[in-house]
Order: structure tokens, then C-alpha cells, then sequence
């Protein structure tokens, strides 16, 4: 079996890294086909207990390395896992998440049948570690193989590849070409693109196989802070990458403005907390020239049509609906 090194960028995780422990690295040493493996742990500069937990951890078993670092953000302490990276396939894991029992050997699975450049499970968001697994044994069945073009397009929609690089098995090399973009938020998404775009195919398995906590102070979660803003760069980014690829493809820029305005109004979220009226009237404005790409999309689902629409006609309706209604 290829080794992997399975890399967990934290900062003050000291109430969630022994899940890192419990439901990760003791799943893989009781699964016997699973043999060569290592977890790269990066302290990003904690100021809690979190980095001494991980060093105790790591002496008594060798397969885990911990790296401490000064705090530069998960970017660069991503970069930094790939950098002490050995092994020629990588998996990422972030410190609050975890992966289900049988994740690892399913995304081997998946990447030997299809001979695929990047294998990938679906994210599921749970709200509690005690969420029981969805599958017991690996099954393929379901499992498809996506060309760069089609997994892209599904990318921006956030369907059955999404923009975290957690969920995936990598080639190392793919992410050595294309490190993460440093000292911002929105990392992953201003570089997913180029990722998949360097594979010649991507396996697909149908099960949710991991779990993204989501927790109250998460990005998605927060009032108005002007990193939230680093949203509108890694856009930037995604639409230049369409225009490089696909000049005259109407479908990929359908996906890419469709991801802009439905994940920018997470940032409208936070505007209407801090009752930002100027930047909400702005970005209202800037969101109605792409009403076509969503409501007359039919990759678009209704409730989301709704939101927009909703914004569109009015920001403050809007958010009594959302709050009331339409929760995420």
C-alpha cells in the first residue's frame, strides 16, 4: 500500500485535538489494512495546552509527528504539513473534525479502481462527535470518476466535490505545485480550483464520510470582521482561472457567478449584523446583474433561489425571512 500522511493544522485546540486522537488515528491502527501511515500535526502557534497534548501523544507512537510553528494561519500551517510531508499521498483533517471509521480505506479504494489523481468523500456537517457512522463496510458501487472540467463545475456548486481539502486523498505533487494562499481566509477556496484542475480525473464516492463540526464562532458563524472580506479575493481568483480555462464556456461561468453571489451572502449575513447599510446597499446592487444565473438556473435549488430573490428585493425582509425561515 502507498504511504499517506494525513496532515491536521490547529491553533488552541485543546477541547477538540484529542478527537483528533480518538476518532481518527485510533480507527486507523485498529484497521489492519491500513498499515503505512502517518498524522502530521502543525501547532500553529497555540497559546493553549493543545501543542504539550500533541507532543505526548506523539512519543508514544512514532506515527505521529508534531510541528510547532509562530501562528501564520492554516495556510501556511497547511503548507507547512505538506513541506514535512514523506509520503506521495496526502489527506487533510482539521483539528475540530473527523473522519469516519472507514474513510481512509475508502478513499484508497476509490483512487486504485479508478487509477485517479485525487479520490474524494462528501462533507457532512454535525453539530456533536456522537454521530454514528454511515457505513460499515466500503462499498463502490455508487462511486463515479469526474474529468477536471465536469468536477470543477460541480465544485462552484457546491455538489458532490466541494472546495475544502478536507474529504480528499491527494498526490502530494498536485498540492506542492499549488500551496496555499498565506495570511487570508477563504484559503481553500481561492486554490481549489487549481488543485482539481491539475488532476486528469477525480473519483467521487457517495458517502459522507466526513465530518465537518460546526461550531458557534465558525467563519460561516460570525458578525462582520473585514477578513470575512477575503471571500471577494478568492472569488477574484476563481473567476480569473475561468477565464484562463473556459472563455466561452456559459456553463462553467454560470457555476462560478452562482457561487459568488449564494456564498457571498454569507458575507451579506455578517453586513446585516453589524448593520452595514452602504456595503449591503453596494453589494445588493453588485449581486442583481447576475439574477439570470439564479433564477433561471436549474442547478439552483429553490430555497437558495429564494434567498437571493429575497436580498434582491429588500435586505432588511430578507433577513427577518432568513433568520426566521430560512436558517442554513
Amino acid at each position: 500500500m502507498k504511504k499517506i500522511d494525513i496532515i491536521v493544522p490547529f491553533y488552541n485546540a485543546k477541547e477538540h485535538i484529542l478527537q483528533v486522537f480518538e476518532n481518527n488515528l485510533s480507527h486507523l491502527i485498529m484497521d489492519k489494512k491500513i498499515e503505512n501511515f502517518r498524522i502530521i500535526l502543525v501547532n500553529d502557534g497555540s497559546k493553549d495546552n493543545s501543542g504539550l497534548l500533541c507532543d505526548e501523544y506523539a512519543e508514544k507512537d512514532s506515527r505521529v509527528k508534531v510541528i510547532h510553528v509562530d501562528n501564520g494561519g492554516q495556510g501556511r500551517a497547511r503548507n507547512i504539513g505538506v513541506k514535512n510531508a514523506t509520503a506521495n499521498w496526502i489527506m487533510f483533517l482539521d483539528s475540530d473534525d473527523y473522519y469516519e471509521k472507514k474513510a481512509v480505506e475508502y478513499l484508497i479504494s476509490l483512487r486504485d479502481k479508478f487509477n485517479a489523481d485525487m479520490a474524494a468523500t462528501t462533507v457532512v456537517e454535525v453539530r456533536s462527535y456522537n454521530v454514528k457512522d454511515s457505513v460499515e463496510k466500503v462499498d463502490l458501487k455508487d462511486a463515479t470518476l469526474l474529468n477536471r472540467e465536469t468536477a470543477l463545475e460541480e465544485m462552484f456548486y457546491g455538489n458532490i466535490v466541494g472546495t475544502s481539502p478536507v474529504g480528499k486523498l491527494y498526490k502530494k505533487e498536485i498540492v506542492e505545485s499549488y500551496p496555499f494562499p498565506e495570511g487570508v481566509i477563504y484559503e481553500d477556496l481561492a486554490i481549489a480550483y487549481e488543485h482539481i484542475n491539475a488532476c486528469k480525473n477525480i473519483a467521487i464516492g457517495k458517502h459522507n464520510l466526513y465530518k465537518y463540526y460546526r461550531r458557534v464562532g465558525s467563519t460561516v458563524n460570525s458578525k462582520f470582521n473585514p477578513k470575512i472580506l477575503d471571500f471577494f479575493k478568492a472569488m477574484d481568483c476563481n473567476f480569473s482561472y475561468v477565464e484562463r480555462d473556459f472563455p466561452n464556456n456559459s456553463n462553467m461561468r454560470k457555476a462560478v457567478n452562482s457561487r459568488y453571489v449564494l456564498n457571498g451572502l454569507h458575507v451579506v449575513n455578517a453586513m446585516l449584523k453589524s448593520n452595514m447599510t452602504k456595503d449591503l446597499k453596494e453589494q445588493r446592487k453588485d449581486f442583481s446583474k447576475y439574477w439570470k444565473d439564479i433564477l433561471k438556473n436549474p442547478r439552483v435549488i429553490a430555497k437558495n433561489k429564494v434567498k437571493y430573490g429575497l436580498f434582491i428585493m429588500s435586505p432588511k425582509i430578507y433577513d427577518i425571512v432568513r433568520t426566521k425561515y430560512l436558517k442554513d
